[in-house]
């Protein structure tokens, strides 16, 4: 079992990559710094596969730059991952900190699902915010292997299967959503996600890059509101359905 680590940093954030190193280092996870793509000050037409009329239909807003330059750099992490011959990619954003038995957990983790393949899964959100219409598949010396069928938001720290990320790239490179909100809906109709429960990744308190500004850029309009709730109630309620069902339901 072979799995590739990348950490996303954007050039000039060398405090971030300092700290992140620190942290991987005294765990001895080796890992390879992916440069971010900083998509600051750059108009909205220069992403090629970035489509503002389906982002204003669906989200309500254009997407910032440093969204979209956010999803970039997700995107070519899995492209990169799928051109080694690697088995599981996981991907770290700078601004992380690690629990304390991380490493031995992910070991653990991909350990029994890869002698386990009893059901499909493409990612697994190790940083999970929340806890949500999701059922417990094993349990680790405290955190717990969940099967997410509304898959968690936040992509702080992700392991991606090699089928889930040629999933992805085949139908994920149209940018009109953040990166953290296609995976979730993506994800939730499919039932093919999981995370874990304690996360095992969280947010180390380095102000974002993206979130700069973001408060005068992303104002709260009514059709932001209005399509934000369509959007978390149509995938709550796929989730919960697909629960019921027990859709790509497990038998470990």
């Amino acid at each position: 079992m072979k799995v590739e680590t990348y950490l996303i940093n954007l050039d000039g954030s060398d405090e971030r990559l300092k700290n992140a190193s620190e942290i991987l280092t005294a765990q001895n996870v080796k890992f390879e710094r992916f440069p971010a793509v900083d998509g600051r000050g750059k108009p909205l037409e220069a992403f090629e596969t970035y489509n503002d009329d389906k982002a204003k239909q669906v989200m309500g807003r254009s997407l910032l730059n440093g969204e979209i330059g956010c999803y970039l750099s997700h995107v070519g992490c899995i492209q990169k991952f799928l051109a080694t011959d690697a088995d599981y990619l996981v991907v770290l954003e700078d601004d992380m900190k690690l629990a304390d038995d991380y490493k031995k957990s992910i070991d653990e983790i991909l350990d029994f699902l890869q002698n386990n393949q009893t059901f499909e899964w493409n990612l697994i959100n190790i940083g999970p915010k929340k806890k949500k219409i999701c059922k417990t598949l094993k349990t680790f010396d405290g955190h717990e292997l969940l099967q997410a069928y509304y898959f968690p938001i936040r992509t702080i720290g992700l392991v991606w299967s090699r089928k889930g990320a040629q999933e992805f790239i085949e139908s994920g490179l149209e940018i009109f959503m953040p990166i953290d909100n296609f995976l979730q809906a993506w994800l939730s109709e499919s039932s093919k996600g999981l995370s874990v429960w304690e996360p095992l990744v969280r947010p180390s308190g380095f102000e974002s890059v993206i979130d700069v500004n973001r408060s005068n850029k992303k104002k709260n309009t009514l059709s932001f509101s209005v399509k934000k709730q369509i959007r978390t109630w149509k995938t709550r309620f796929i989730a919960m359905n697909n629960k019921l069902l027990n859709k790509n339901g497990s038998k470990i």
